[in-house]
């Protein structure tokens, strides 16, 4: 730590030079005062000397520091070592000894940090090495006084040189840098954060750093404080380095994206009538008409705008000639599809761009409010051109030039659908339909679709699917099961155990399930009974089968099916549970969240369900979230005005969590169903920011218990923090008092809180102030 600031008016003098330039003339003669340096580690007394006293000055002031000058007469014994005590004033003087005329006195200098500086004098095994004759000499100088006044006026005025250094102790106690001993439990008792058993006041005073000073809760704030400045690289000089941390810390604040699908349900006559009426006011109001000129009705800067889209998207673009009619979109997504076919043509590129759907009145839960179109694919030879062209046009200096500046050209194997050069135009949704149709939007859909009836009657109800089939990029499977399936098929050859079964998928799989829970109740194979005990295969296949379908939407689920000979031949008793745990690992490590078996008696198999949610009955991660997670809302469309009759909204919903939902019909009138899902691959959710560390630093139980007190204290409102990579990967406790290791996946709660709640009341008896345990 360093020295403390000077105060602004100056508390350090010793008070010796006024009074004694205060004396009268005919007393001042009898009071000398002469300043001898300190040269190459001596004291030079003159011959001619009076009455002598030789005392040390101190030249800068101190704060958590005590200088010790070991002194004495040069081939004489050393007399007690001078201490100028912590928090000591600039100018400080103490006696040292009466010298001899003309002798020369040895003079050792030892700084010596906290906590040993505290001590009244510091032993010599803590003084460290004595400091060189340059730093000695900038810290302390010798004062010879001369007279017996002159010893009387020190003695006068030394209790004041002791006050101020109380002065200045008393106050840098107030700051727990500078604070020490019962100073420090005093801050604490005001924090609400007490000293721990057998804890010095270094481990204390790091503990009390977290809650001393006001720190907003924003990101470059929160970085500062985990990371302290210096580059990526370089070690940790935040809080944590207090406890030993070396490694820095990131935070992820990028967010996984949201799926978005819509679905118009309507309820009853009323409900199908409302649907026309609203159809027609999306034609009218909403969507941007490109056979009719912009409405006059716009500010004219936007309508200048929205002109100079539709004269793109008439000119440039083929529509088809249908039915239903292509000329309805909404602007957005105008919008965006006119730059594409500007950044087309200027990758000269002439082909036809071909707008096939857009607005439609019949249920379509890609195209019925307008959200999006299809197009037709450019296709592989057109793509790779395109790409050969970006560099030449990076070069320019027009508004295409620079949006050709941000493209990054994929091979057709990798990018079939061209999203490099959709998506930065503002098209967040791009995705292949099947026939070499390519679907797109301004929102981001990733290929989910609401799957369910058009209308319901009042009471009627329905079940209605998040799914993925209209994405033909990913077989129909969700995109995240779709990743995860090409991982597994390279891992398993990887981890030694061949090729991967060939997965059972889509509506094969949700037939396999059904029969599966049609079947009647059988016992299992004997050999089975491992897998069983295991936890690996489900005891009751035909209800696991039924809970699955009834939860679980296919899409999400993965089947890799074992025969019983391939089983048998992987070994039985402890040695199949391994080996068939170890294919499960593989799976999980490849990106599904749950992991279970299942057998057909059908096909005398059994079935590794892998999927990227939650599977019925199986327990989560601890503080992971499934990677596929839908929610489910609805509303009215549009919103009636205040009616005392109508109570509640037209549809209601149960279990609106998962990929399946069950929706009743209440009362009258048009539903707009909204599903939202999530698709995680390691980034933050909305209104979380996730805390990693790269690398493989580990944090034992303080470390990680310091770091969760910083976080819980600096945790904005409103925010979440996720450190679920942190406790998973980062935290080693060791063993506990048993021998047994920790449990990390329940470190979640295992960190000690330092704040504790005060009471304010003695209902207790316990008195006022005292903590609650």
């Amino acid at each position: 730590m360093t020295a403390s600031p000077e105060d602004i008016r100056s508390l350090t003098d010793s008070g010796l030079d006024s009074a004694l330039a205060a004396l009268p003339p005919v007393y001042a003669a009898g009071a000398r005062v002469r300043d001898l340096p300190l040269k190459d580690g001596r004291i030079s007394v003159p011959e001619d000397v009076r009455e002598p006293l030789l005392l040390l000055r101190l030249l800068r002031p101190l704060a958590d520091q005590a200088v010790v000058v070991r002194c004495g007469p040069v081939g004489a014994a050393e007399v007690s070592p001078v201490v100028f005590a912590p928090f000591s004033g600039l100018g400080t003087l103490l006696p040292v000894l009466v010298p001899a005329a003309g002798a020369e006195v040895s003079a050792a200098v030892h700084l010596v940090p906290a906590p040993h500086c505290h001590q009244q004098v510091p032993d010599e095994s803590v003084r460290g090495p004595e400091l060189a004759r340059d730093p000695a000499a900038e810290l302390v100088e010798a004062v010879l006084l001369e007279g017996v006044l002159a010893r009387l006026t020190y003695l006068a005025t030394s209790e004041k040189q002791r006050m101020i250094r109380q002065v200045r102790e008393i106050a840098a106690c107030r700051h727990a840098d500078l604070a020490f001993s019962g100073a420090l439990d005093s801050l604490g008792r005001d924090l609400g954060v007490y000293r721990l058993p057998d804890e010095d006041d270094a481990r204390y005073r790091d503990r009390l750093m977290i809650f001393t000073s006001w720190r907003s809760a924003t990101p470059d704030r929160l970085a500062g404080v985990l990371n302290g400045s210096g580059p990526d690289g370089a070690a940790n000089a935040g809080l944590p380095a207090r406890f030993g941390i070396t490694g820095r810390f990131r935070l992820v604040e990028e967010q996984n994206p949201l799926a978005l699908a819509t679905r118009l349900v309507d309820v009853g006559p009323r409900g199908a009538a409302m649907r026309a009426r609203v159809h027609e006011l999306l034609r009218t109001v909403y969507l941007l008409d490109l056979e009719r000129p912009v409405p006059e009705l716009l500010p004219p800067e936007q309508r200048r705008r929205l002109e100079e889209v539709r004269q793109v998207l008439t000119t440039e673009v083929t529509r088809s000639a249908g039915p239903p009619p292509v000329r309805h979109l909404a602007p957005s997504l105008a919008v965006s599809l006119a730059r594409l076919v500007r950044l087309v043509r200027a990758l000269s590129d002439t082909g036809p761009v071909t707008l096939l759907r857009t607005h439609v009145e019949e249920p379509d839960p890609l195209h019925e409010l307008g959200l999006g179109a299809t197009l037709g694919q450019f296709g592989q030879q057109r793509l790779t051109a395109m790409g050969a062209a970006v560099e030449g046009l990076a070069r320019g200096t027009s508004e295409m030039s620079a949006l050709a500046g941000t493209l990054v050209p994929r091979p057709f194997s990798e990018d079939p659908a061209g999203r490099w050069l959709a998506e930065p135009c503002g098209l967040r949704t791009v995705h292949a339909l099947t026939g070499d149709r390519l679907f797109v939007s301004s929102l981001p859909m990733l290929g989910l679709t609401v799957e369910g009836p058009a209308g319901l009657s009042v009471t009627g109800k329905a079940v209605f699917e998040a799914r993925h089939g209209k994405d033909a990029s990913s077989g129909g499977l969700h995109v995240l099961a779709g990743e995860a399936a090409r991982r597994a098929g390279a891992r398993f050859p990887q981890s030694g155990f061949g090729p991967a079964p060939t997965a059972v998928r889509g509506a094969a799989l949700e037939t396999a399930l059904r029969a599966v829970a049609d079947s009647p109740a059988a016992p299992l194979p004997p050999t089975l009974t491992p897998l069983v005990e295991g936890d690996l295969l489900a005891a009751a296949g035909a209800a696991f089968a039924g809970q699955v379908l009834d939860v679980v939407v296919v899409d999400q689920i993965v089947a890799y099916p074992f025969t019983l000979a391939e089983l048998t031949a992987l070994g039985s008793g402890d040695v199949l549970r391994r080996a068939v745990a170890a294919r499960a690992q593989v799976l999980l490590d490849s990106g599904f969240y749950s992991v279970h078996g299942v057998f057909d008696p059908a096909g005398q198999r059994v079935l590794l369900l892998a999927a990227v949610s939650l599977l019925p009955g199986r327990p989560p991660k601890q503080g992971e979230a499934p990677p596929a997670e839908f929610q489910w809302l609805t509303t009215e469309v549009p919103r009636p005005p205040a009616d005392p009759d109508a109570e509640g909204l037209p549809l209601s919903l149960l279990n609106s969590s998962g990929g399946r939902v069950e929706a009743v019909g209440q009362r009258e009138g048009l539903a707009l169903l909204v599903c939202l899902g999530h698709a995680r691959r390691g980034l933050a959710d909305p209104y979380e920011v996730r805390v990693e560390m790269p690398g493989d630093d580990r944090l034992d139980r303080d470390q990680y218990s310091y770091v969760m007190n910083i976080l819980e204290t600096l945790c904005p409102l409103g925010i979440e923090i996720n450190t679920t990579e942190l406790r998973r990967s980062h935290v080693d406790f060791g063993a506990d008092e048993g021998g047994e290791p920790f449990p990390v996946q329940d470190a979640s709660r295992t960190y000690r809180r330092y704040r504790r709640r005060r009471v304010i009341s003695d209902d207790s008896g316990r008195g006022p102030g005292r903590p609650m345990e």
